[in-house]
C-alpha cells in the first residue's frame, strides 16, 4: 500500500470521530465567520448548487407528501430553499409554498427556477427573523437545511408555525461523492495542496450520514412538540461529467471556506487528474437521501404555554 492510500485509510477509518458534524455546525461556524457570513455563504456558488447537487426524487417526495396528508392547494413553509431544488419538486404537486432563503442570490435563483408557479412565494430572511405573525401551515419543510438553523428555536418555531394535525418534513441530500478506487486516484493531489486532512467529504460512507441524520430525528423526537418518528435513507447514484463534479465541489463548504486561490488550483489539479484517466467515461458517484415526516402533537398549544417559549 502506497502513502497516500494509507493515508486516505487512515482518514476513511477516522470518520466515526467527525459524526455530530452536521448537529455542531451551526455553532462552529458562528464561531469562525459570523450570522453575516452565515447568509452569504453559499451566494458565490447559487447557480452551481442548482446545476451540481442531486434533485429529490419524484417517489421520495410523493411519499413525504402522502405521509404528511398534504394535496393540492395545501400551505408548505419551506426553511433554507436554497436556489429551489426541493421548492420546485413540492409546487409542481400544487401546494403552496412561502420559502425564506438567506442567501440573496440563491433566493433570486428559486424565484426564477418557480417562476411558473404562482404559489410560490420567496422571501430573503433567515428563519430565525421570519416574523410568523398568525400565519400557519399544513407543512413545514427543511431540505437539507435544518442543520443551518439555529438549534435553540429550530423545532418551536417550525411547532408554532404549524396548524394542528400539522408535520415538520425533512429531507437530507448528501453530495454525490466517487468510489474508493477513485478517492484513492484523486487523494496525492489533496496531499500536494496539504489538504489531505482537512478534506474528507469523499470518504464519508453512509454510516457518517445516517448518524447524522439520525442526531436530528432524536433532537425531534426530544422536542415536546413533535411525535416519535424515524429518518428513512436510501442509497441512490449518479453519473456526472468532470465539469460537474468540479462544479458540485464548489458547493461543499470545506471547498468555500480556502482561499480563493488555494481553491482555484486544488479545483483545477483535480480536474486534470480526472481527465488523466484515459477514459471518456463519466464518473459514476454514490449518494444517500434522507426522509423524515413528523406530526405535530395533539397538545401542542399546551406544551409552548408551558416551555414559555418566545417564538416571535
Amino acid at each position: 500500500m502506497t502513502r497516500s492510500e494509507e493515508s486516505a485509510t487512515d482518514l476513511a477509518q477516522t470518520d466515526s470521530d467527525k459524526e455530530e458534524q452536521w448537529y455542531t455546525w451551526y455553532n462552529d461556524f458562528d464561531k469562525n465567520y459570523g450570522p453575516e457570513e452565515r447568509k452569504r455563504w453559499y451566494s458565490n456558488t447559487a447557480q452551481a448548487y442548482r446545476w451540481a447537487r442531486p434533485s429529490y426524487p419524484d417517489n421520495l417526495v410523493d411519499d413525504v407528501i402522502r405521509q404528511a396528508g398534504l394535496k393540492a392547494g395545501d400551505s408548505v413553509l419551506e426553511l433554507g430553499c436554497g436556489p429551489g431544488i426541493a421548492t420546485e419538486s413540492f409546487a409542481r404537486r400544487g401546494l403552496t409554498m412561502q420559502c425564506v432563503e438567506p442567501s440573496p442570490a440563491a433566493c433570486e435563483l428559486a424565484r426564477q427556477t418557480c417562476a411558473d408557479y404562482d404559489d410560490v412565494t420567496v422571501t430573503n430572511s433567515t428563519f430565525e427573523a421570519f416574523a410568523l405573525e398568525d400565519k400557519k401551515f399544513d407543512a413545514v419543510l427543511a431540505a437539507t437545511s435544518f442543520h443551518w438553523i439555529s438549534p435553540a428555536i429550530a423545532c418551536q418555531k417550525s411547532a408554532a408555525a404549524l396548524k394542528p394535525e400539522g408535520s415538520l418534513v425533512l429531507l437530507w441530500a448528501t453530495p454525490p461523492q466517487p468510489n474508493e478506487a477513485l478517492c484513492h486516484y484523486l487523494q496525492p493531489v489533496y496531499e500536494h495542496h496539504s489538504l489531505a486532512d482537512k478534506i474528507r467529504y469523499q470518504w464519508w460512507q453512509r454510516t457518517y450520514y445516517q448518524t447524522n441524520f439520525e442526531k436530528f430525528a432524536n433532537i425531534i423526537d426530544a422536542s415536546p412538540w413533535f411525535s416519535h418518528t424515524a429518518v428513512e435513507i436510501f442509497e441512490h447514484r449518479s453519473t456526472y461529467s468532470i465539469e460537474k463534479y468540479i462544479a458540485l465541489l464548489t458547493t461543499l463548504s470545506d471547498y468555500i471556506a480556502l482561499p480563493d486561490d488555494t481553491r482555484e488550483q486544488l479545483l483545477s489539479d483535480l480536474a486534470a487528474r480526472l481527465a488523466e484517466r484515459g477514459t471518456d467515461e463519466p464518473l459514476s458517484l454514490t449518494h444517500w437521501f434522507g426522509a423524515q415526516v413528523t406530526p405535530l402533537v395533539a397538545d401542542a398549544s399546551f406544551n409552548f404555554a408551558k416551555g414559555n417559549v418566545r417564538l416571535g
